[in-house]
């Protein structure tokens, strides 16, 4: 499944929201040397059990992610991670 998303780095934790449809991730690590990036993929591969990867915006605060599986699944998987 592909997923869009707005990363926030150098948050006070690591959250994930759903706002209106749109994905946003607050990272605990600074953008710079990709500690974000690593955060990220780290974080959500543990929140949904799936690999991860970046497709695109490795360097932006808008990515497209690849999660392995099936969509409905990562979505729930991804609003039980969040709390909602």
């Amino acid at each position: 499944m592909l997923l869009n998303v707005k990363v926030v780095p150098n948050s006070r934790e690591f959250r994930i929201e759903n706002k209106g449809g749109e994905w946003k991730i607050s990272l605990t690590e600074p953008a710079d040397r990709n500690k974000a990036n690593m955060e990220l993929i780290k974080k959500l591969e543990r929140a949904t059990g799936r690999r991860v990867r970046i497709l695109r915006g490795g360097t932006g605060k808008r990515k497209v992610l690849e999660i392995e599986g099936e969509e409905t699944e990562i979505l729930g998987l991804l609003e039980n991670a969040s709390g909602a």
